[in-house]
């Protein structure tokens, strides 16, 4: 049953239509002179009206909705224009609108109650219509024609009703059929992501491993060699450059595992703090300097080439410090600074002065690889004075200023 409110422009028709034929027949009464029953007229007229009022236009949420209330409005409708009919044939239009009313108030089968009440009450009561079989055919056919007309138009109200649901349930349908198809759109790009990712994971495990088998063995092999060799040498000279040779292989050695140990730390699945605490924990374990690490702000998610590119050039300048500044303490202090994340390496060492000529690639070599993702390095020392390095890089893959 489709719902009538007072915004809908054929309701409101109806609601508004008994205040014109009220006060045309009002006029048309009081305007031909001799009527007695003039204040009378005139007082039921405005009685229908705000009956009419109060209980259809200043509710019109009751319409086809609360049975009782409208049930009282249009029996006490009808009753005044009956007695108005009564009084004046020129109210005959107010109470033709009975019949309407009866569909525009009454909610479901009541609304025929109404139109058989209106028939009912102007074939019976005295004074209404000439008892004839003319009038009775012709008030019964109205009947009949007020039904089938409220029927038919119910009806259309009732399709109208269920196609706007349709339609609104089809809107919702659509717009979540849209959500999915985006959240898909989107799980399929993290998908091809991820396995680009984990795909650049296995790869640097490959590397790792392979540097492990071969360069790494090879080169632990080396040492073992020079460390027998030198025992056997009797040669001062001799002995001094397989000792040499001996130091270089294992600078060497150490460097590859240390690759390997960074490269691993920084497969896709391990956070940044993650990975260079290891590098901390593993520095503190092979050093008597004593090596602490911190976590400033809080933790983002940083893309996987910006976290390789700080894990290395931190254990490239965790190395560094402790090989060469003969540091008491060094801190590591990993920071996320909104739009960018920085890591400084700070020791308490011998430190040197960066504007001199420095024989060591160790600086250039971080500088370069920061450089790549769009970072940048920043060194502040001073002979005896220590030496905090810092790496700077942006959290998206953009040039950091």
């Amino acid at each position: 049953m489709a719902r009538h409110e007072a915004s809908q422009p054929v309701t409101r028709l109806w609601l508004a239509l008994p205040y014109l034929l009220a006060v045309l027949a009002a006029t048309l009464t009081l305007g031909s002179g001799g009527n007695a029953q003039a204040p009378l007229v005139v007082a039921i007229c405005a009685g229908v009206l705000v009956w009419h009022t109060w209980w259809a236009v200043l509710h019109p949420d009751w319409l086809e909705h609360r049975t009782a209330p409208m049930l009282v409005y249009f029996v006490g409708f009808l009753a005044g224009s009956a007695w108005l009919f009564h009084l004046s044939f020129g109210f005959m239009l107010l109470y033709l609108v009975c019949f309407a009313l009866a569909f525009v108030a009454l909610p479901g089968p009541w609304a025929y109650l109404g139109v058989a009440l209106t028939v009912a009450a102007m074939l019976l009561l005295p004074g209404l219509v000439t008892p004839s079989l003319d009038n009775l055919v012709l008030v019964l056919a109205g009947g009949v024609l007020t039904v089938v007309a409220g029927w038919s138009i119910r009806k259309v109200e009732t399709e109208s009703a269920g196609r706007r649901a349709a339609l609104a349930d089809l809107r919702r349908s659509t717009a979540e059929l849209e959500r999915a198809m985006a959240d898909n759109a989107q799980l399929q790009t993290e998908l091809l992501e991820n396995a680009h990712q984990q795909g650049i994971a296995r790869e640097r495990a490959r590397i790792a491993a392979e540097i492990h088998d071969t360069l790494a063995a090879d080169l632990a092999g080396i040492v073992a060699q020079l460390e027998a060799l030198v025992v056997e040498m009797r040669e001062p000279d001799v002995a001094a450059r397989a000792r040499r040779s001996l130091e270089v292989a294992r600078a060497a050695l150490r460097q590859a595992r240390s690759s390997v140990t960074d490269m691993r730390a920084s497969i896709v699945g391990d956070g940044l703090a993650d990975a260079i605490e290891r590098l901390v924990r593993g520095a503190a374990a092979t050093s008597t300097t004593k090596v602490d690490f911190a976590v400033d702000g809080e933790r983002e998610p940083v893309p996987d080439m910006i976290a390789d590119a700080l894990v290395r050039t931190t254990g490239e300048a965790l190395r560094n410090a402790l090989r060469h500044a003969g540091p008491g303490s060094v801190m590591v202090t990993l920071s996320f600074l909104g739009e960018t994340v920085s890591v400084d390496v700070v020791d308490d060492g011998r430190g040197f002065d960066p504007e001199a000529h420095r024989t060591g690639n160790g600086l250039a070599i971080i500088a370069e690889r920061m450089a790549e993702v769009g970072g940048r390095v920043e060194v502040a020392s001073a002979p005896g004075s220590g030496t905090t390095l810092t790496l700077i890089a942006p959290l998206e893959a953009e040039a950091v200023p």
